[in-house]
């Protein structure tokens, strides 16, 4: 006679059930991982295989130097004298100098 007269076990079958269970869904994540590795640098990789010309900006030096004459005309145009007290070139009608700070009132 044999000693199981059951000759099912339940609990083994659950518990291979389980382990079965278990294999099958770290592959699914390991899949996942690669694929998800994958399309991220593939994406990446694209992104710098890929070149963009950007249109170079035109510098034009006509601008600046037309506000450089435009502020050398200015400071033409301002009448200057000398300070008294230091000497330093200042505008005519100024009360202080900007220099020495002498009253140029006196």
């Amino acid at each position: 006679m044999p000693q199981n007269s059951f000759p099912f076990d339940i609990f083994g079958f659950i518990t291979n059930f389980f382990i079965l269970i278990f294999v099958v869904v770290i592959i699914v994540f390991i899949i996942i991982i690669i694929v998800v590795y994958k399309l991220l640098h593939s994406n990446v990789d694209h992104v710098s295989k890929t070149t963009t010309k950007m249109p170079k900006l035109r510098t034009e030096n006509t601008v600046t130097t037309f506000v450089k004459t435009d502020k050398g005309n200015l400071t033409k145009n301002k009448s200057s004298s000398k300070c008294k007290y230091c000497g330093e070139e200042i505008e005519e009608d100024i009360k202080f100098c900007s220099f020495c700070g002498a009253n140029l009132t006196e």
